[in-house]
């Protein structure tokens, strides 16, 4: 519509305030480009959050074996840190199932 109008005029309705239409479409025009500014940052945000995720999640397992290791060396204070921590860090057993073969043929 908004084209029909700037370039055939005589073919637009006359009861309709054509400046509330375009003021209308300059605001969308605004706000649909701040909102991809603004997505584009999320998405920078949370790239830059996985990356630290990731970080922190290998630090926290050098930690664990650290303490792992200081229980077995009989420490004062890792055994119960171990215990504690054990809940975040399930042992899932690696057996070799028909079917995981079967996935692997």
């Amino acid at each position: 519509m908004r084209d029909y109008k700037a370039n055939q005029p005589q073919l637009s309705a006359g009861d309709v305030n054509w400046d509330e239409f375009e003021n209308d479409y300059q605001a969308r025009v605004f706000l649909e480009t701040k909102k991809e500014k603004l997505a584009s940052l999320v998405y920078q945000m949370e790239s830059t959050k996985i990356l630290h995720d990731y970080d922190n999640y290998n630090d926290t397992l050098d930690d664990y074996a650290y303490s792992q290791y200081k229980k077995g060396r009989e420490v004062i204070g890792f055994a119960e840190k171990v215990a504690e921590l054990k809940q975040f860090f399930p042992r899932t057993p690696k057996n070799n199932t028909s079917e995981d073969k079967n996935k692997a043929d």
